[in-house]
């Protein structure tokens, strides 16, 4: 394979681990938005950070592919 198909793949591969993100990140916002709406409020902080976390551990494969490609990208 070439350095331009191996370079537009990794430009795709990077444009759809951002969609990905980016979806994952919505999830989180309207989550978040229900949570505020309708959980007790002795429960509200707990249930924020739990959801917070999940979200940071859900979101990290996809941050590092990205950077991992970036950095492939680069070397060249």
């Amino acid at each position: 394979m070439d350095t331009a198909a191996n370079d537009n793949q990794v430009t795709e591969l990077i444009s759809i681990l951002s969609t990905t993100l980016s979806n994952i990140d919505v999830e989180y916002e309207f989550e978040l938005a229900r949570i505020r709406a309708t959980a007790k409020p002795d429960l509200r902080a707990m249930i924020l950070d739990t959801v917070r976390q999940r979200h940071i551990e859900r979101r990290e494969p996809y941050v590092r592919q990205i950077a991992e490609l970036r950095t492939r990208a680069d070397a060249r």
